[in-house]
């Protein structure tokens, strides 16, 4: 019985420990450039009850736009489009007809792609990409367009 009270303190510990990791792991990084200013936040809290990696920018006319880890952020048809689900399910992404956004950041590099369409590869209207090297604090906007702003990049917190 004791063995059981033990195992159960200590599963309750390793759950709230990993709640804690996820809240201090939470990122600011601030890139600029000679035209606008990008902030990204990584592993930010969520009501999707998973932490998300966002990018708020006035090439995106001042939104923000978020995604979990390695999935996709699925966007409302708006004008201004918002974020209504997000998913790590590539048959869920694939099948939203409108707007998604994936995010994947790991301790080398961080990547936003943003894209529009049914699909989740090469089948779909590539709107903007933004890539971030960690070790340099290096970063780059693309545009469908083929136009390319590099930023400079520091860690906020």
């Amino acid at each position: 019985m004791k063995q059981i009270i033990l195992s159960a303190f200590v599963a309750s510990l390793t759950t709230g420990a990993m709640a804690e990791d996820v809240a201090t792991r939470e990122e600011v990084i601030l890139c600029n450039s000679d035209e606008d200013v990008i902030t990204v936040a990584l592993w930010s809290p969520s009501r999707f009850e998973t932490p998300l990696h966002c990018i708020t920018s006035e090439r995106l006319s001042g939104d923000t736009y978020c995604a979990p880890n390695a999935g996709w952020g699925l966007l409302s048809n708006a004008d201004v489009p918002t974020l209504v689900f997000v998913t790590t399910d590539w048959k869920t992404a694939h099948e939203h007809l409108v707007g998604k956004l994936t995010a994947i950041a790991g301790p080398k590099a961080v990547r936003f792609n943003a894209q529009y369409g049914e699909g989740t590869g090469s089948n779909l209207s590539y709107e903007w990409k933004f890539t971030l090297d960690r070790r340099t604090g290096s970063a780059k906007w693309f545009t469908k367009d083929g136009d390319k702003v590099e930023y400079s990049c520091e860690m906020q917190s």
